[in-house]
């Protein structure tokens, strides 16, 4: 299945599961808790949101930004540099696209970890004796993880989507406190990236902040969420 379809799924699927999230149950949970927790819970927001293919500060991004894509790039003494991705002469021009589908989640929640190492487990056949090493330990910051952006975003390298997203990335509390990344992560996976966002534990995120507000400006597209710490309980208390 696409991720496209199980982010249709996840959304057009909110009322499937009547999920308790302050109550445990793992590692029993069914298929659709699993994916709903992954897609569309209080920890995992999914959101549709427009590209802008330029770069604010120069001249509009075209097919040619993405390397191989240009025909008239020359080797030294003639000859193509790789070839198109997408054929030979006569070719259309790949189009880029408008929207992409992306879910912003808390990966260093308990919850979030536990549903990740349930749907690896099941997926790969594996002992269910290896979940405990497949959750893993609880991480020193705060990660938020942004799945589903456009591979195309990394055209100069993932080093510059980390830069990007490092400058114009922050987290900041209905108390108005803020919390800046420490680091970002950019791997490459297929066609999306996986994006890592790792906040300082200090100060603490508390119940006093109430809500936290997200937001990414990756310059080709913006993203912005609300998580709601009344709703992030897990095992009597706020699990991010």
């Amino acid at each position: 299945m696409t991720f496209r379809a199980v982010f249709v799924l996840a959304v057009a699927g909110v009322a499937m599961f009547g999920a308790d999230w302050k109550e445990g149950g793992f590692p029993q949970w069914p298929e659709n808790k699993v994916l709903k927790l992954l897609t569309d819970s209080p920890w995992s927001k999914p959101r549709t949101v427009p590209l802008q293919w330029h770069k604010q500060e120069d001249r509009p991004f075209t097919y040619k930004d993405v390397p191989g894509a240009d025909h008239s790039q020359n080797r030294p003494g003639g000859g193509t540099i790789g070839g198109s991705p997408v054929g030979g002469i006569g070719k259309a021009k790949p189009k880029l696209p408008d929207q992409a589908d992306l879910i912003v989640r808390w990966a260093s929640a308990l919850p979030v970890r536990q549903a990740v190492a349930l749907y690896k487990q099941r997926d790969e056949n594996l002992d269910a004796g290896k979940l405990p090493e497949l959750v893993g330990p609880a991480a020193t910051d705060y990660v938020v993880e942004i799945f589903g952006t456009p591979a195309m975003l990394a055209h100069r390298g993932v080093e510059s989507v980390e830069a990007v997203v490092r400058n114009g990335t922050v987290l900041k509390s209905k108390s108005g406190r803020t919390w800046k990344p420490s680091r970002v992560k950019v791997t490459t996976n297929g066609d999306t990236l996986g994006i890592l966002i790792y906040f300082p534990r200090t100060p603490a995120i508390t119940a006093t902040d109430k809500e936290l507000e997200f937001s990414a400006d990756l310059q080709i597209l913006r993203v912005e969420e609300r998580f709601k710490l009344g709703a992030m309980q897990y095992g009597g208390a706020l699990e991010l």
